[in-house]
């Protein structure tokens, strides 16, 4: 190798000015035409790059406003879906009162009629 990469940029330096005479000597036009050439296709692919990034914009726009739709529709659907549970809850819980108040009123009536039938033999006995 040269002396740190030295000779190798001087041959890059050198290679890179014969290639640029060569393309000037062979161009087959003149410079301002192909000024005008490389200036209309620029303006052309700059037009083009305009045009991509105005569709993928309204495309982008359009699919951040459907996911939001999206959302907002499962959160007033999550929400519904939430009340209902609690209501239904609450009427289970209601239901489940009513079974214990019968309940305990059946467990009353039955202790009484224990109660009374357990009476009634002591009587006759403490009647004897």
């Amino acid at each position: 190798m040269a002396e740190n990469g030295k000779g190798e940029f001087w041959a890059f330096v050198a290679g890179a000015l014969a290639g640029g005479i060569v393309a000037l000597l062979y161009a087959p036009a003149k410079g301002e035409e192909t000024r005008e050439k490389v200036r209309s296709t620029t303006e052309e692919l700059y037009g083009r790059g305009e045009e991509f990034y105005s569709h993928f914009r309204t495309e982008a726009e359009k699919l951040i406003a459907e996911g939001k739709k999206m959302i907002d529709e499962a959160s007033t659907t999550g929400k519904e879906k939430y009340e209902e549970t609690i209501q239904k809850l609450e009427e289970t819980m209601d239901k489940l009162k009513q079974v214990k108040e019968k309940g305990i009123e059946k467990a009353e009536e039955i202790v009484e009629k224990v109660e009374s039938k357990a009476k009634k033999p002591a009587e006759k006995s403490a009647e004897k």
